[in-house]
């Protein structure tokens, strides 16, 4: 029997006991760190020199990696420099060429700079430098569907890429810190599927270093600095903002006090209002391309871009933008379901922000395939305090989309920056497209195969989603039975002031 229940049962037990009800426990804020382990210990000068070992493995990496990059999203990035070095605003910019694309037949719009301003923020003196360097750098516009692409020296890359593997190295050292193992800091930084992303394309990891820094801040009862990571996360791309009401109702079960709740959502709500600054229309505009934008990537919707699979192939497009009409109705009628059971469902904070990304996974009409870094801490974090199942949901988790992607960009088009930074005009592929990946076994070459294995991994990722959203959590028989003993000893130690407070009113 519980102490609560013992103290319940003495004021039932005693007479004139119903002038005065009995606290109970249920009433006192529970603790924020009680999911958090001890910190993790580093055996001796074997163990810093595994951690040494390990950071220096995966800075090499991505050394490696440098010259690499996706040719459409780096190009926009360097345009975006040249936007900085010349103080004009990438959200002016993406107006003035989704109105050219439209004018000229091209597409609806130009997929340029289409996310919030703290980038602009992070990279404005580093583009000023490159400035500096290359003070005749100018930009280069290529037609959708073109194979253009501008010739890049290796400063720019180094300029680009090195906050976000500054943003790598802080998220696997916050997993370590959040599992008590330096496990966490080895299996993300050296994971290939991060690797791709952060060392050869986007800078989702910046975005995902504010999402886990704030759930780590509400641990650590600094809920402050946890609405103010979040801010930065969801400046850096929207994604993080999903995570704010989860941490609402998180401190809410929790039953903080009413002052952290507000200072919470002040925090998060004043820092997004200061960091968007002169650049709220920018803003707005980019939200109105993600709202009408086509669906796809890797979900169901997918299947009405795979146009080699058709015999017809007409109706298509229509249908798949018709389709982005409901998008945004249904993303939030899933969201609000996944609310509904993160309230219903008692749950760890950490499966909590598992819940509520997946169902963004579920409920969003495009999923590109960097979205997957966002739950790849949280999902590792499951797996490794799980175990069973969850480790390999982690493994697919990341190796669905690395597969994606090799399939869907295809692989070899991360080369063409390359080619061009030691070629120069001189590089074959602005004219053919050829990287010396031409082989006839790879699949990608060949359209059918190309669209048909491409929509089998989305639904799979899709899927995925669903499986792992109500997966049964069960966790093993050593922790099933050190969760227990904690709880008794919770219980021996309750403060003593209580239990004589309640003994009294009894």
């Amino acid at each position: 029997m519980s102490i609560s229940s013992f103290l319940a049962t003495l004021k039932n037990d005693s007479q004139g006991s119903t002038a005065h009800p009995v606290t109970q426990l249920s009433d006192v804020p529970e603790p924020l760190d009680a999911e958090l382990p001890p910190p993790p210990a580093l055996a001796g000068t074997r163990g810093r020199r595994l951690l040494w070992m390990i950071g220096l493995l995966a800075l090499l990496l991505r050394i490696l990696l440098l010259p690499l990059g996706h040719w459409w999203d780096l190009t926009v990035d360097y345009n975006v420099f040249i936007d900085l070095i010349k103080n004009h605003s990438p959200y002016d910019t993406f107006t003035t060429l989704s109105h050219i694309a439209r004018s000229a037949s091209w597409d609806t719009v130009y997929e340029y700079y289409a996310y919030p301003p703290v980038p602009l923020y992070i990279y404005f003196p580093l583009a000023k430098f490159y400035g500096v360097l290359h003070p005749h750098a100018d930009y280069l516009f290529p037609v959708s569907g073109s194979y253009a692409v501008p010739n890049l020296s290796i400063d720019f890359f180094i300029l680009f890429k090195w906050p976000i593997w500054v943003a790598d190295f802080l998220i696997a050292a916050l997993l370590a810190r959040l599992s008590g193992t330096v496990r966490g800091f080895r299996d993300f930084l050296l994971n290939p599927y991060v690797l791709l992303i952060s060392g050869a394309w986007t800078f989702d990891a910046i975005m995902v270093l504010g999402l886990i820094a704030g759930v780590y801040s509400v641990y650590r009862q600094k809920v402050v600095w946890s609405g103010i990571a979040l801010a930065f996360g969801t400046m850096v791309k929207f994604f993080p903002a999903l995570a704010v009401p989860t941490v609402l109702i998180y401190l809410i079960k929790k039953k903080r006090p009413l002052k952290e709740v507000v200072l919470f959502l002040a925090s998060y709500s004043v820092t997004c209002l200061i960091f968007l600054g002169p650049f709220l229309h920018g803003v707005l505009t980019v939200l109105n391309f993600h709202g009408i934008r086509p669906g796809g990537g890797m979900n169901w919707q997918y299947i009405w871009e795979a146009a080699p699979l058709f015999s017809n192939q007409d109706y298509l497009q229509p249908v798949l933008y018709a389709l982005s009409v409901f998008g945004t109705p249904t993303l939030i009628i899933v969201m609000l379901l996944a609310y509904w059971y993160i309230w219903r469902v008692e749950m760890t904070l950490n499966r909590m922000l598992i819940v509520t990304l997946l169902g963004f996974f579920i409920g969003s009409k495009l999923i590109n395939e960097q979205y997957a870094l966002m739950i790849i801490p949280f999902i590792w974090l499951e797996a490794y305090h799980l175990q069973g199942a969850w480790r390999w949901i982690y493994h697919l988790f990341w190796m669905v989309p690395l597969a994606f992607t090799i399939m869907h960009v295809p692989i070899d088009r991360f080369f063409w920056l390359f080619y061009h930074m030691v070629l120069g005009n001189r590089a074959a592929i602005t004219v053919t497209g050829i990287t010396g990946f031409e082989w006839s076994m790879f699949p990608w070459k060949h359209p059918f195969y190309q669209a048909l294995i491409t929509a089998i991994l989305g639904f799979s990722f899709f899927g995925l989603a669903l499986v792992a959203m109500f997966w049964p959590v069960r966790w093993p028989k050593r922790l099933q039975h050190y969760t227990h003993s904690l709880q008794k000893q919770q219980e021996v130690d309750l403060p003593t002031a209580v239990i004589e407070e309640s003994l009294a009113e009894a």
